[in-house]
């Protein structure tokens, strides 16, 4: 009996641990593995088509598994699954590899615009993606704070609107890129631009978060205190 009580310290502590590497691995697939396929294929003997298109595997694996894991897909799932499908008719017409290359770029358009649509809407993307980090009473109080608190929505709104500027500029950078650059260069220089549009949003992030809670004593995405 006295083994126990240990044993379930251990294995709640392990949960936060644990989805601690969510984003992380999220971060691997959706970007650095693509890349990792992208120039494997291209050194064993595949064309660039062939090769752009082996590269959108992983991300889109890495969704599917998701939804079936969950048994269920969302608003943002959902967007992304019909991105995904409309996407893999679209690199087979015609166009090149140029028009392969511009395909990712103007995905990161659309999705930007999206972002930033829903930042006008009833429920910003933002407040979305704090929802998904809490459960029960710590989701409920989040929720009483976004009817009872201007500021909690304003500052919501106001990252949502980051989120959607950020991949407005990749999208933006990559067709540039897309059009101009050498096309085997064009794969490894979007995921530097992509991973250093998303480190400079992360700091800006956490920077308007931390002098939001400091004035407003609110957690844009922490536990409410009166969930603790």
């Amino acid at each position: 009996m006295t083994d126990m009580k240990p044993a379930s310290r251990s294995a709640t502590a392990e949960k936060p641990t644990r989805r601690g590497y969510g984003p992380l691995l999220s971060l691997a697939v959706d970007i650095l593995l693509p890349l990792v396929v992208y120039y494997v294929a291209r050194t064993l003997g595949a064309d660039q088509a062939p090769a752009l298109l082996l590269s959108g595997a992983p991300p889109a694996l890495h969704l599917l598994l998701g939804a079936v894991r969950q048994r269920r897909i969302d608003g943002m799932d959902m967007f992304c699954t019909v991105l995904l499908a409309l996407a893999a008719p679209a690199s087979l017409i015609g166009g090149g590899t140029r028009a392969l290359l511009c395909k990712d770029a103007v995905l990161s358009l659309v999705v930007g615009g999206w972002v930033l649509s829903t930042g006008f809407t009833h429920k910003p993307l933002a407040f979305q993606l704090g929802q998904r980090l809490h459960r029960g009473a710590a989701a409920r109080a989040r929720s009483r704070m976004w009817q009872d608190s201007a500021e909690f929505r304003r500052g919501l709104r106001i990252l949502t609107l980051l989120g959607g500027a950020e991949q407005l500029l990749d999208g933006g950078f990559g067709t540039l890129a897309a059009l101009t650059l050498p096309t085997d260069t064009v794969p490894l220089l979007a995921r530097v631009q992509s991973l250093v549009l998303l480190a400079l949003a992360a700091v800006a992030t956490a920077i308007c978060t931390r002098r939001f809670r400091t004035r407003h004593g609110l957690p844009l995405f922490g536990t409410p205190a009166a969930a603790t």
